[in-house]
Parts: C-alpha cells; sequence; structure tokens
C-alpha cells in the first residue's frame, strides 16, 4: 500500500496517471470490519470503501456471508481506485495533514477458506513518519504553486 500510495500523491492525486503496472488485482487481509473496514497488506492498513455495486455483486455472489463478517479473512480487489481528499486529521484517523487517499473497492471476492496468520501487528500508514514526510513535502509544493496572497 505504501508504494502505491505514494505514487498517488507524486502524480498529485491523478489516478489516472499511476503504472499500469501498479493497478494489478491487490490480495489483502481484513483487519477489521466494524466500525470502519481496514484492510492489510501486512505491513501498513488502510481504509476500504465500497462501492454501492461491489456491495450488490458480493451479496449476489456470497449470499450467506455478511460483508462484516469478513473481519480476519483474506480478500482480493478485482476493480479499485484511489482518490485523494481534503479531510480534517482530527476527525478522520486515517488521514495526515487533512489528506486522506480512499482505496475505492468496485469489485471484490472473499476467499473465505484462506486463513492467514500475520507475522507481525500492521499499522496504520497514515502514522508511518516515511510517509508522513511525502505527504508533508506534496502540502510544501502546493503551497509553493499556489502562495499566499
Amino acid at each position: 500500500f505504501k508504494q502505491l500510495f505514494t505514487e498517488m500523491i507524486n502524480q498529485n492525486g491523478d489516478f489516472s496517471k499511476i503504472k499500469a503496472g501498479l493497478k494489478n488485482p491487490i490480495k489483502c487481509y481484513v483487519k477489521e470490519s466494524y466500525p470502519y473496514f481496514l484492510v492489510t497488506d501486512g505491513y501498513f492498513f488502510v481504509p476500504a470503501y465500497f462501492t454501492k455495486e461491489a456491495v450488490n455483486e458480493f451479496h449476489s455472489k456470497f449470499s450467506n456471508v455478511n460483508i462484516v463478517d469478513l473481519h480476519d479473512k483474506v480478500i482480493v480487489l478485482n476493480h479499485w481506485s484511489l482518490e485523494m481528499r481534503r479531510v480534517n486529521s482530527a476527525e478522520v484517523f486515517t488521514s495526515y495533514g487533512n489528506i486522506e487517499i480512499r482505496l475505492i473497492v468496485s469489485s471484490f471476492k472473499a476467499n473465505l477458506q484462506e486463513k492467514l496468520n500475520p507475522t507481525r501487528f500492521p499499522i496504520n500508514l497514515f502514522r508511518d513518519d516515511e510517509f508522513k514526510t511525502i505527504i508533508q513535502s506534496y502540502r510544501h509544493k502546493a503551497i509553493q504553486v499556489r502562495p499566499f496572497s
């Protein structure tokens, strides 16, 4: 996630400019499913936001499974995108410097039989010092382009 989210910042929040090689399906572990749906790559966790279509498709394929029951399960994000949003970081814990990058899931499937035993406790990507520095650099460049009057 760190490489992907860093690339999103380096492309000024334009998902269409991210290299095609980074847009492959993502196999991830569900760290938490309620109140926030958090997925992890084993190192960092980020929130996943599902489109209505993704939820409907999931319910049509897995009618006996509720999305909140996916806690501690493996899912594959087949179609997804990223979007950069301005938020209040005092209210959104998966943000830094009032910037949040959202993982928008359009299609996914659950691997209900696959079990993972994480060997480490993943941390919030937005609390990683290196990633926070990347966001600070992005904000600094944005201020230089549009100085205060």
